[in-house]
């Protein structure tokens, strides 16, 4: 039985649902909710413990559903709050929980609201609603972050005779949280959406809520207060409800996120790029460090891992990770060149590794085993491509393939209906990268994701347990353990493209029993000075002294 005190998002694995290019149930192209209802068997057997949808929301789709027009019903193409309430319900049956994206910071520019905002007096209470100002120069310490699409963070609009704050795209002007009519609109919108029975919100964009001169305008101390207020709404409904932070910045600048009464986890993009960057240079040190900080910082499984999503892959200018780190993956990913965006690289993992599934299973095998939440983004676990060219993120928002059929099984709609084109590039052609193939082949990708997250499963340890960096001996080889009361499981993985032969020091378990997880392969006893290879991007777990659950782990 699930031990009532542990929160059911603590050790969870989340998989991330682009609902319109997921499954299409009713042929017109686009895939909606009921497409993703279908497709719960999938997710059941993959071994995913929630699913996170981006946003549901009427919205003009200039940035992908993120900018919206209504924030409490369903846009159409995706069907209805039936519909949502339906996947709700079968979800919960196969113990799956259902994650929201709850857009916080801003709205489209057709919103009702920035309609009346616009049409309004200065100074009224609807043109309060948005951020307004008679020149553009205020808060000019505030970064562009779409810079590749974006000057300036303010926009002038001619019907309002007044610039607006847009800290993203210039048709999503910014909330005014510092009126009180705002907050208690969105609380509202909260409230809503807890009434369908979600079990989380992933909370797009958290930092920028409010402003203020002579900051970059990110976390600020009225932005933790209205998250707490946020909290005090969500725990009123009586349900364990995950609040989620996307917020960009070093793990110093979002543990505030986490503090007592306010958000239960957050990103660790930080960590993300330290993966790649270890990845590219084929030495672990600066991760060491940066692992030795995130869980000195805000201790335990608090923090999300992904390693992509439907954005670019984040690096900032410096203010996120160290120039070295960001360096060593533009340099040491040749797949990336060309494919920069805004402050990241926008290509999907398996193309951006250039089809390589050793780092791949690699780079999984460290968020599946580390402390915190993994987020695997949908196709991953296929090793699905992109397609260059695409309109801004679009090349990573590609239907799933799911079947060697038309469309790869996506939809029955004619090409031209297609929301995106499937994958045909050599070596990710949907006939070949599917889920039908897959399934079939036991050495493949996707039969990898499942008996690693139905190991992930049994061992308590990597789901809950303490962390614990251990010494290797090797700069290219990562070793540490996850400990519960009653279970121990070490982790050795190396980081580079050549074999590494290390001494790991295990002493405090010596004599005990070590066998590996995935095939029960029996290993001398533990020692303090105990060897082991690995090849090239390999890795290890090793269950320590419980061969019963190994058994259970590998069946």
């Amino acid at each position: 039985m699930p031990d009532p005190q542990v929160r059911w998002w603590e050790g969870c694995v989340i998989y991330q649902v682009m609902p319109r290019s997921f499954a299409d149930a009713d042929g017109d192209g686009i895939g909606d909710l009921a497409g993703i209802t279908g497709k719960l068997p999938y997710l059941e057997w993959l071994g995913v413990d929630a699913i996170w949808l981006t946003p549901l929301y009427p919205s003009p789709l200039k940035d992908g559903g993120y900018d919206i027009t209504d924030f409490t019903a369903i846009h159409p193409d995706l069907g209805s709050l039936e519909d949502l309430n339906r996947l709700l319900a079968e979800a919960h049956a196969k113990g799956i929980r259902v994650v929201l994206d709850l857009v916080l910071n801003h709205t489209s520019v057709l919103h009702p609201w920035f309609q009346r905002a616009r049409w309004a007096a200065k100074g009224s209470p609807e043109r309060d609603f948005y951020v307004w100002r008679d020149d553009d120069r205020c808060y000019a310490e505030a970064p562009v972050l779409f810079r590749h699409f974006e000057t300036s963070n303010w926009e002038w609009d001619a019907v309002a005779g007044q610039y607006y704050l847009h800290r993203f795209l210039r048709h999503q002007p910014d909330l005014n949280y510092a009126n009180p009519a705002v907050q208690e609109e969105m609380l509202a919108v909260v409230d809503f959406w807890l009434a369908q029975g979600v079990d989380g919100f992933r909370l797009d964009a958290v930092p920028f809520l409010f402003e203020q001169e002579g900051s970059r305008c990110e976390g600020l101390p009225d932005t933790h207060a209205f998250l707490q207020r946020l909290r005090r709404r969500v725990e009123a409904c009586g349900r364990d409800v995950l609040l989620l932070a996307e917020a960009i910045q070093p793990v110093q600048e979002s543990a505030p996120y986490l503090a007592e009464g306010e958000l239960h986890a957050a990103f660790e993009f930080g960590l993300t790029a330290h993966l790649f960057a270890a990845v590219a240079r084929g030495r672990c040190d600066q991760l060491h460090q940066c692992l030795r900080e995130a869980q000195a910082t805000v201790p335990g499984c608090r923090w999300a891992l992904p390693l992509r999503n439907h954005d670019e892959l984040w690096l900032g200018d410096g203010h996120l990770v160290d120039a070295s780190v960001i360096e060593a993956v533009r340099t040491g990913f040749p797949n990336a060149a060309g494919h920069w965006l805004n402050w990241g690289i926008n290509r999907r993992l398996a193309p951006l590794l250039n089809g390589d599934p050793r780092p791949n299973t690699l780079l999984h095998a460290l968020i599946y085993s580390l402390p915190g939440i993994p987020c695997l983004y949908y196709g991953d676990e296929l090793g699905m491509g992109d397609w260059p060219g695409l309109r801004d993120r679009d090349a990573n928002r590609t239907p799933m393939a799911w079947t060697p059929e038309r469309n790869g099984g996506f939809s029955t709609a004619p090409d031209p209906l297609l929301v995106l084109p499937p994958i045909t590039a050599p070596g990710y052609d949907y006939r070949v990268v599917n889920v039908a193939v897959q399934q079939q082949l036991s050495g493949s990708l996707l039969n990898w994701h499942h008996r690693m997250l139905t190991s992930r499963r049994q061992l308590t340890a990597l789901r809950s347990g303490d962390f614990q960096l251990l010494e290797s001996g090797h700069p290219s080889v990562l070793c540490y353990a996850r400990r519960t009361a009653d279970m121990t499981v070490v982790v050795a993985a190396n980081l580079s493209a050549a074999g590494a032969s290390t001494q790991l020091d295990l002493e405090r378990w010596r004599g005990s029993r070590m066998r590996e997880v995935f095939w029960g392969c029996e290993f001398p006893a533990a020692s303090d000075a105990w060897y082991v290879y690995l090849p090239a991007y390999g890795f290890f777990w090793w269950l320590v002294g419980e061969p019963e659950v190994v058994a259970a782990a590998s069946s």
